[in-house]
Formats: structure tokens, sequence, C-alpha cells
């Protein structure tokens, strides 16, 4: 039985994201119809067939969405199976295949002889008098498909000690040999007599990532045709990716948009022509599932050009982000710092020194290829290395790496603004201030400047401090900070910001502290400064702004924090009441 994921796609939904396309996907799976009749002509040839390619590719898909429909037209019977590691010792690799085995009869309704008590599946598919009939009254040929299958080797699961031992089951369905208990000694000749032990009426698939293919290849010793009938998976072509896109988003893309996504999926940028000329499938299903997500959203009828460029790289970064969120910032930084060259070109690192310097444990790894499918191991000159799936995701990564050195700088300069702000506080003007309340208030100060030089710090990159957009005070350099209390006072202190800058004021922005005074005060920091600190209070007076007082803060003289003509407004809770 292939387990469903409920993706219920749908021409308004045609995209499952990272999900994988299941059976029930298969009317909006696109772009592997080639690999589709090959893996299908092999299966017709061939008891053995092998599907293996790089991670991200679209493996399970394929067999999923591609392949199970055309099998079933064939009057072939797939069982989609996934080993499970954990449970291995409970019930053998061969029992679990023969439990999907007896799940997919199931679901098929098919007519077929029960299982006996202890009999297994080597010895239930070699009977005599097997017949499989479907309800439309064909015969049915089984297909194990046994999905991922590198999970179950040393390296993928390392408590798995000796999974060639636990294969060996595997290895006589598979090859069709008889099984080493029916060598001995005391033979169940009733039960041989039931058995055809040289016809095989079935079919078995192997699928595993291309970078365990050298593990594989030494089980052949047990699975001698291990490698006789295979198909690679590899990476969409532009012109695949772009039908594949624009069939399955028929009713949703405007026109020329498919192009559009395709480009940007599978390129660095419109001047980089050395990365990759393919398209990974994870991250086209991921842009274009993201894409329709922010276009209903938005309540567009369709996917155009400048949803896009509006979203794309956004897109990408989030993936990227989300993928890490959970995960030290080690990894980040390994990701960051070994697997881009420069800023146009990824890296490669070796798999298993990245494990032994601790830049990320295995579960790391495997979270990362498997699951969000951010890096996948590649085997180069025999050595299994790990880097980004695409050249596409350098351009993300240096953006994060970039970010992460000036939050670092960030952190490093309001480290040293508040420390200096305590300082000037502790040796200047600390004599000036007697009782809990004026302690409070040199509190309440460096605060404020604290948080007002780390949001301006954490702006974006490439976003500054918009200019005034009126000339500054007649008081050369004059600059009001207005502290609110909460939200629901901005609107107010919104039209007392555009009041000041009428009367020429520069007035940068609204910062939102929870603390404050109980009274609205306007704060001024040098004493020759007392009459500018009124003229503002008398503006707040006229607004019937109630109990408007002006408050000298020492300290500040000689402080570089605030320069001379900076002041501020703090509004009580009651200042728009």
């Amino acid at each position: 039985m292939t387990p469903q994921q409920n993706l219920q796609l749908n021409a308004q939904n045609p995209w499952p994201g990272l999900a994988t396309y299941d059976e029930t996907a298969r009317h909006f799976f696109y772009g592997r119809e080639e690999e589709t009749q090959e893996l299908l002509r092999l299966i017709r040839l061939s008891p053995l067939t092998v599907l293996y390619g790089k991670s991200g590719l679209g493996k399970s898909s394929l067999l999923q969405a591609g392949l199970f429909p055309k099998l079933r037209q064939e009057h072939f019977l797939p069982v989609y199976i996934r080993l499970n590691k954990a449970n291995v010792e409970a019930m053998p690799f061969l029992d679990q295949a023969a439990y999907w085995f007896q799940e997919a009869l199931k679901a098929a309704r098919a007519d077929c002889p029960d299982f006996t008590a202890g009999e297994n599946l080597w010895c239930y598919l070699h009977r005599r008098d097997l017949e499989i009939w479907s309800t439309d009254n064909q015969l049915l040929t089984p297909v194990f498909v046994f999905d991922q299958f590198e999970e179950v080797f040393a390296g993928a699961n390392p408590d798995l000690s000796q999974p060639l031992v636990l294969c060996h089951g595997l290895a006589d369905l598979i090859e069709n040999k008889l099984p080493a208990h029916f060598a001995g000694q005391n033979l169940d000749k009733p039960l041989i007599e039931k058995l055809d032990l040289l016809t095989q009426h079935y079919r078995v698939v192997l699928s595993f990532r291309e970078d365990f293919l050298p593990t594989l290849k030494n089980w052949e010793r047990d699975v001698p045709s291990l490698l006789k009938s295979w198909c690679q998976l590899k990476p969409l072509s532009r012109a695949r990716a772009i039908r594949a896109v624009s069939q399955s988003g028929a009713a949703i893309l405007a026109e020329g948009a498919a192009e559009e996504i395709v480009d940007f999926v599978g390129n660095l940028d419109k001047s980089q022509v050395d990365g990759d000329s393919t398209i990974e499938p994870v991250l086209l299903s991921l842009c274009c599932y993201q894409l329709n997500v922010r276009r209903q959203v938005k309540k567009s009828p369709r996917i155009d050009a400048e949803l896009l460029r509006n979203e794309g790289q956004e897109i990408l970064e989030s993936y990227y982000a989300n993928a890490l969120a959970s995960m030290h910032r080690s990894v980040a930084e390994f990701i960051e710092t070994r697997l881009i060259q420069g800023d146009r070109y990824r890296s490669s690192y070796p798999v298993q020194l990245a494990l032994d310097e601790g830049l990320l444990n295995q579960k790391q790894l495997t979270e990362l290829t498997d699951r969000h499918r951010l890096l996948r191991i590649d085997q180069q000159l025999g050595t299994p290395r790990v880097e980004l799936i695409h050249d596409r995701l350098v351009s993300v990564v240096r953006k994060a790496k970039e970010r992460r050195r000036v939050k670092k700088e960030i952190k490093r300069a309001w480290l040293l603004a508040v420390a200096a702000i305590f300082v000037v506080v502790s040796f200047s003007g600390w004599q000036h201030w007697e009782g809990s309340t004026k302690t409070e208030l040199i509190i309440q100060t460096a605060e404020a400047i604290a948080k007002r030089s780390r949001d301006q710090l954490l702006m974006p990159l490439n976003q500054t401090i918009a200019p005034p957009d009126r000339p500054v005070s007649i008081k050369k350099g004059a600059l009001i900070y207005v502290q609110i209390r909460n939200d629901n006072q901005r609107q107010a202190a919104s039209q007392i910001q555009k009041l000041l800058m009428d009367r020429y004021y520069k007035v940068p922005g609204i910062e939102t502290l929870a603390t404050g005074p109980s009274t609205t005060e306007v704060r001024y920091f040098r004493n020759n400064e007392a009459g500018e600190a009124q003229a503002i209070a008398d503006v707040l007076l006229q607004q019937k702004i109630p109990n408007v007082t002006t408050k000298y803060i020492a300290g500040f003289e000689n402080s570089k924090a605030i320069p001379p003509g900076q002041y501020e407004i703090w509004f009580a809770t009651d200042a728009f009441k």
C-alpha cells in the first residue's frame, strides 16, 4: 500500500512544496515522462530494476506519481515499501515486506489465497498454485518497490551494525535463490512439493541515493544482478521544467510565468553563466508552492512575473532560514564558510571530516539532506562530500553570511554603546540623582538610547534612515525622539510628529517603551537647551496634552551618545485621553 499524504492537489493548488507527489497527485506530476517509460521498460524485462540519483531530484515522486499508475495499467501490482530500521529485530525486513504486500492486496481488493501461519514471503510467492486476480479479472504481478533503500546500510544508520546480514532474506527474494534453511537435513518435504522453486512471478525495484552506490555495490556478492538493469535520475532540463510547471499550473499561471519561474530557480542571477543550467525539482516545487500561497493571500487570479520579483528571493531565504532554525548556529557557519566559494560558486566538504571536526553531527546532516533537502552528499573521487543542492542557493547563503557578520558587529557596537552610557552616567552624573525616582529616570534614558541604537543598526543592509522631508529646526541640528507607552498611542503621536515637522524639527520616528514617567515630559540633556525644550512643550500644550513638563537629565553634558540639540518626548499613559 502506498503511504498517502492527503496532498489533495487541485487546479488551484497543483504543487506539494517539499512534500512528495504520491499516487493521488499523479494528475499534477509532469516532466518525468521519459524516466517513467524507461523504468516501465526495465521492469518488463528484468526481475530487478535499480533507480538511483542525487537527493532532491524526486525519486519517490517519480515512483509513486509517475510509475505506479503505469504499472497498474499493465496489470502489475505496485507494493511501496519503506523499511523500518527501528523495528527490525521485532519484524525482520522480509516480514516487513510481507506486511506491506498484504496491505497492497487488501487495498486492490485482489482475489488471492491468504498467508498461512508461519509462512514467509518467499514461500508464499513461490506457491505452485499462486494466482492474484484483480477486480476486473486480470492476473496481477507484484512489484516490490523498496524506496530510500540506502537507509538500511551502515553510514545512513550507524545503529545497524550488520545491514548485509539483515538483508540476506531480501537477497534471496531478489535473486530467486533457495533460502539457506531449505538446504538442511530436516526438510519439510510436503512444503517443498507445494513450491515452484524455479519461477519468479514478481518484480523488485530498489531506489536509493547516488552517494550510496559504492556501499550498495558491496552487496553484489549476494545480489549479482544488482546493477544490470538500472536507471539514473538526473536534474530536469530547462525545457522539461518549463513544461512541467506550465502543465501543472495551467489554471493559475500568467502567460510567460513558467519560463520566469524556471529561470529564477535555475540560475544564480541574470549575469551568471557559469552555474548549473539544470533545474532541481525540489527547489522548483518549493518556489511554485510558495508563490501560489502568496497569490492566494493577495487574492490574485494568476502567478505573474511581478509576484515572482517581489517574493522569489524571500521564498528561498525563508527556506534556508527554516532549515536551520532548530540547529546550532555552528551548522549555519559551516555552510556559510565551507560550502560556498567566494560569492558565486558552491564548494564541497568531506562528510567524514565535517563529522570528525564537529562542524555538524549525523542527525543534523540527515535532517538537511533528507528532510529539508538543502544539502546533498556526492561521491567525488571516491570520497563522500557534502554540498548545497544547487548553485541557485549560493546567493541566499552569501546574504545570510553577510547578515550574520553585520549582526556580530551590531551586537558588539550595541554592547559598547550601552557600556558607554552607563560609564558616563556613573562618573559624570550619578551624583546629581537622589532617590529612586531619579534613578528610574536615568535607567529609562539609557534603555531608550540602547534600543534606538540597536533598532537603527538592525535595519536591512540596503536601507538607511530616511532624511527629513522638511528643513531642520531653526535651532541647528534639533532632533526629537518620540516615546509612546503602547501602540494604541501611535496614531495620535503620529499627528504630533507631523505637527513638529511642520515647525521644522527633525522627528525620525516613534518608539515604544512600556516604562516611562507618570506625566508627559520633554527631556533635554544640556542646561543651555532649556528654552528649546520649553518651546517643544508649548507645542504639546497647545494640542491639549495635559500636564506637560520639561525635565533636565544630568550626566550627558559631554556625552557622544546624545549629541547637542537632541530632545525626547515621553508621553504618559493618559496623554491622549
